[in-house]
C-alpha cells in the first residue's frame, strides 16, 4: 500500500513540475509585447530605403501575371512612394503615402485620388500597408492570447491580437512567430465578422545591414480558392533618397 501511494504521488509531481515546464515556455503578456516590437520594429529603416517589389499574381481561369514596382521609403517621415514599373499598360501608376494619408496618381487623367491604406496594390492581393512602415506592435495591437505551435519544423508563438488603428487592414490577426530567432513566418488575418480574409506566408529572410529582412512573402486569398501574389523584393539600397521623390510633384514629373 505504501508503495501504491509513493507511485501515486510520484506520478503526480511528475505531472506537476511538467506542467510547469510547459507553462514557463509561454512569454507572459509583456514580454511578448516586447518581442513583437522587436519583430516589427525589425522592418523599419533609420536611413532612407529603396528596392525594386516584383509581385506574380495568380487569379482562377486567368494567366499569371508579373506586376513591378520601385518602392522608395522614409520611415523616419513615415512617407513611401510606389512607381509602377510593369506590365506596361499601367506604367507610371504611382502611390505616395505619408502617415496615414495616401494618394493614388493615375498618369492618364492626370489626377490623383485619396485612398486607403487597406488598398491592394495593382490587381494584387498585397495591401500598401504590406510595404510601408510598421507601426510600434503595442500602439496598433492588442494582444488577446498566446499560444503555441508549429509552422512547418519551426516551433512557434501563435499571438492573436485585435487591432487598435482605424485604419488597420485587418480586424484581428494571428501572428506566427519563431521561438528562438523571433521572425513573422505566418500570418492569418480576420475580418470584423471574423472570417478569415487572408493568410500570409514569409519562407524567406536575409540578412542587410544588420537587419533580418523579409523577401519573400506569399499572401493567399481565403475568400477566392485559387487566388494569391507572391511578393518578392530585390535590388535593396539604403542610399540618401532626394526630397522630391516624397511629393506629388515628382509623380507628375516621371509621366
Amino acid at each position: 500500500m505504501k508503495y501504491f501511494i509513493n507511485k501515486k504521488l510520484l506520478i503526480i509531481l511528475i505531472a506537476f513540475f511538467v506542467s510547469i515546464a510547459v507553462f514557463a515556455e509561454i512569454p507572459s503578456m509583456e514580454e511578448m509585447y516586447k518581442i513583437m516590437d522587436k519583430v516589427f520594429e525589425r522592418g523599419n529603416f533609420k536611413k532612407d530605403f529603396a528596392c525594386t517589389i516584383t509581385l506574380m499574381v495568380e487569379k482562377p481561369n486567368q494567366p499569371r501575371e508579373a506586376v513591378q514596382f520601385k518602392l522608395f521609403r522614409r520611415d523616419t517621415k513615415d512617407q513611401t512612394v510606389l512607381i509602377q514599373l510593369a506590365p506596361e499598360a499601367d506604367k507610371g501608376n504611382g502611390y505616395l503615402q505619408e502617415k496615414e494619408n495616401l494618394w493614388f496618381y493615375d498618369p492618364i487623367a492626370h489626377q490623383f485620388t485619396h485612398s486607403s491604406l487597406k488598398r491592394n496594390l495593382a490587381n494584387s492581393d498585397t495591401k500598401i500597408s504590406d510595404v510601408n512602415k510598421k507601426s510600434q506592435f503595442r500602439q496598433a495591437w492588442e494582444i488577446l492570447k498566446i499560444e503555441e505551435g508549429k509552422v512547418g519544423k519551426y516551433e512557434v508563438y501563435i499571438v492573436t491580437a485585435k487591432a487598435l488603428e482605424k485604419d488597420a487592414s485587418y480586424a484581428q490577426e494571428k501572428f506566427f512567430v519563431q521561438k528562438d530567432k523571433p521572425r513573422l513566418l505566418k500570418t492569418e488575418s480576420y475580418g470584423a465578422s471574423g472570417k478569415h480574409m487572408r493568410t500570409t506566408y514569409t519562407p524567406k529572410h536575409i540578412e542587410f545591414e544588420g537587419m533580418l529582412l523579409p523577401v519573400q512573402q506569399i499572401y493567399i486569398n481565403e475568400l477566392i480558392k485559387g487566388e494569391k501574389t507572391t511578393q518578392i523584393f530585390q535590388d535593396f539600397s539604403t542610399a540618401n533618397i532626394d526630397d522630391v521623390v516624397f511629393t506629388k510633384a515628382y509623380l507628375e514629373k516621371i509621366n
